[in-house]
């Protein structure tokens, strides 16, 4: 290159020098010389090079022929032509099919130039959209009935129950219902659709498409899991079961029915067998969907839903526990209140445990909030039962083992034999979460027949764990976040996904009333200085961020027998152990990345949940590899990462480390509750003796006398002392 240019200076000067000193005729300068370029024996054309990213157009060849030229090449050595949008994207032909020009890789150009592991371990990463028909379904059909300043008032206040409770609560009106997809719909679906699309990438389209014949969708939602399984599995998928176990009011289940309808595979006919009527079709008011002209605008007004015929069928109750599915997804329902945490969680999932068949999927949502993370971490650990499996953290199947109390089949037969009367007595002793499972049994055989169905069933994770041991993020206690400055710093396990804001969302959150977290009983209600007026696009984006929890279990097709000898086996035999840093060659036990990379100049930092059953934390240099340090700077939260690393080590935000500091915040807190109890009974014991010794005139001084009396009396009642103790509020 500095021969090239100290060639054209020495030229450039002679030209000059005949120019100035001599009478001869100035010529033109002209590009010929053969010191400076190649002599071009073609002509020029307007094809590809070979080298990375430089493409021209016709006309632009000076610049590319010097580039050519300072690398000691040939600029006439192109053999393909581009297209222009190839030009215009950047593609480099290396990622290509030299015949067909399709991309070797992925579906776009960067996807190309990752390694095929790590292609295989990405989660969706681009942002969801709501499809048109639900979001035209739901401001045209369903909430074009309000008025936006009391649907905005209506909507802060579902946001501010839910952050005091934590939980999602079925719907009691009509009201609720829409108040609840208008809040929700768009992040619930986006939430489901990432997941149930990571199940499908793991199985496989085809095969899934194949495989899945009966799906169980469980909510108080309007069939959202139904919804998004329908997207990702395409406009053919036919199974032969659908089923939609919507809890809560009737009218959920109709918008449910109503949003499925828009969908091209829920116009197929059902089977023989599924020919039912679906739950509750009441007399409504609104147009039937047949004479609405669609021809016209869009139809604006209530639809009547129980003339729809859709696929799935619309339930408000489970099927018998004989009925088995493929694939069960079960959203927001396995906690329905925090002081039954964490039995009722076993005992809710022990039912649709119970109804997978083998080779099935069963996929637990939950939100992404620290309760959410605990009773994923719950679910989890009654499935796997690490405790009893120390020091085994590979992924194999573990036998299922319900630790949730429950009726038997011929309790209930007995059960049902009693009066009224004596029923009633002898449910006193009965737990009421149990009363919800009970079921009339009048045939005795048919009780026996029952219990027979708690056979064994073996059960593996599929995602998002990469391994069998213990969670190295569950506190086992969801109130341990909100111990002052050591909860704040506690890690717990959830991912978030873009869903950009339909119309209707955009609609709802312009303005004061939505501009603010809803963090109290006052916030998000236009308080003047505090929320500022929108236009629904918070700092100029359309989109938000939906934060979720999620578990997917498979359950094996293995012989129970078979996979118990294996697992002694394995259990006795010499297996390497897994320290920190261990590599796995299993796409089942790849790392999951936890949280956002780090990216620095020149290396990357990784928080993994690595095979080992620890949290790691591992640096990714340029050193390691040039694929490998590429990947980790294109690596995103929620992806596997299957490549390799330049150190790792144990993270600090693993449950180990803090252990220790719960404890000692628990006692301080068990030390201080008993201190105010004891300062309490004295304040109360003096209040007595004061009441006992006053002989107040007017009634206001009688009726502090006598409570403070009533008052001293309960602390001789030991359940009454128990109601009187203050219950703090929990907010997830």
């Amino acid at each position: 290159m500095l021969r090239h240019k100290a060639t054209n200076v020495n030229y450039l000067k002679r030209l000059t020098f005949v120019r100035l000193n001599s009478n001869i005729p100035k010529h033109k300068i002209t590009i010929e010389d053969p010191d400076v370029f190649y002599e071009a024996k073609k002509p020029l054309a307007s094809e590809a090079t070979q080298l990375q990213f430089a493409y021209r157009s016709t006309g632009e060849t000076f610049g590319q022929l010097v580039q050519e030229v300072h690398h000691d090449r040939n600029p006439l050595h192109n053999s393909r032509v581009i297209t222009p949008e190839e030009a215009l994207a950047g593609v480099d032909p290396k990622f290509r099919d030299p015949e067909t020009g399709e991309y070797l890789a992925g579906a776009t150009s960067k996807e190309a130039r990752l390694d095929p592991e790590t292609l295989w371990g990405r989660i969706n990463q681009s942002q969801v959209r709501v499809p048109h028909y639900f979001s035209r379904v739901i401001q045209n059909n369903l909430l074009f009935q309000y008025e936006p300043k009391e649907l905005k008032e209506h909507v802060a206040n579902w946001y501010i129950n839910i952050n005091a409770t934590g939980l999602r609560e079925p719907c009691k009106t009509e009201l609720d219902a829409d108040t609840s997809i208008a809040a929700s719909f768009a992040q619930d679906y986006a939430s489901a659709y990432n997941v149930v699309h990571e199940l499908v990438k793991r199985i496989g389209l085809e095969e899934a498409q194949s495989k899945i014949q009966s799906v169980l969708d469980v909510g108080c939602g309007p069939a959202i899991g139904m919804l998004a399984l329908n997207e990702v599995m395409g406009e053919q998928w036919n199974p032969e079961k659908k089923d939609v176990c919507v809890f809560g009011n009737y009218h959920m289940e109709r918008r449910a029915k109503l949003l499925l309808s828009r969908q091209i595979n829920e116009n197929y006919p059902r089977m023989k067998t599924d020919d039912i009527e679906d739950h509750k079709i009441v007399e409504e008011e609104g147009m039937d969907l047949e004479d609405i002209d669609e021809s016209e605008e869009e139809y604006i007004g209530k639809v009547k839903t129980n003339k729809l015929k859709i696929k799935s069928v619309i339930m408000d109750k489970l099927r018998p526990i004989e009925t088995k599915y493929d694939l069960i997804i079960v959203s927001y329902q396995l906690l329905k209140s925090l002081e039954n945490f964490p039995y009722e969680v076993d005992s809710r999932l022990e039912k649709y445990i119970r109804r997978l068949n083998p080779g099935g999927h069963l996929v637990l949502l939950e939100r992404g909030t620290p309760l959410g993370a605990e009773i994923i971490g719950r679910a989890r650990q009654v499935i796997l039962r690490p405790e009893s499996y120390e020091d085994q953290v590979e992924k194999f199947p573990r036998p299922y083992k319900s630790s949730a109390k429950k009726l038997s089949a011929k309790q209930q037969l007995q059960l049902s034999k009693l009066s009224p009367d004596e029923k009633a007595l002898a449910m006193k002793d009965i737990e009421p979460e149990l009363l919800e499972e009970f079921d009339i049994i009048e045939d005795e055989e048919a009780a026996e027949s029952f219990d027979k169905l708690d056979e064994q069933i073996d059960l593996s994770i599929v995602a998002p764990c990469s391994h069998h041991g213990k969670c190295p993020l569950q506190y086992f206690d969801p109130h341990v976040y909100l111990y002052g400055q050591i909860g704040k710093k506690l890690k717990f396990c959830s991912f978030g996904v873009s869903v950009q804001r339909p119309k209707y969302l955009l609609e709802l959150k312009r303005g004061k009333k939505l501009a603010t977290k809803w963090t109290s009983t006052n916030s998000g209600l236009a308080i003047d200085g505090i929320a500022k007026p929108g236009r629904g696009r918070e700092n100029g984006k359309d989109y938000e961020v939906a934060s979720y929890s999620y578990l997917i279990v498979n359950r094996s097709t293995e012989d129970p027998e078979v996979l118990e000898k294996q697992r002694q086996e394995l259990m006795s035999g010499e297996r390497p152990t897994r320290e920190i840093g261990y590599k796995t060659q299993e796409r089942d036990e790849y790392p999951r990345i936890l949280a956002p990379p780090m990216k620095k100049k020149g290396f990357v930092i990784m928080d993994l949940c690595a095979p080992s059953g620890h949290l790691e934390k591992w640096h990714i240099s340029k050193s390691v590899g040039k694929q490998d340090y590429h990947d980790a700077r294109k690596a995103n939260m929620g992806d596997l990462w299957p490549l390799g690393y330049k150190s790792a080590r144990q993270s600090t935000k693993e449950n180990t480390f803090y252990f220790e500091k719960i404890e000692e915040k628990r006692e301080n807190l068990r030390k201080k509750k008993r201190r105010d109890a004891t300062k309490l009974k004295r304040k109360i014991a003096q209040e007595y003796k004061e009441a006992m010794e006053a002989d107040p005139e007017d009634l206001e001084g009688n009726l502090i006398r006598m409570s403070r009396i009533d008052a001293y009396e309960f602390l001789s009642k030991p359940k009454e002392e128990e109601k009187m103790k203050d219950k703090r509020k929990f907010k997830f």
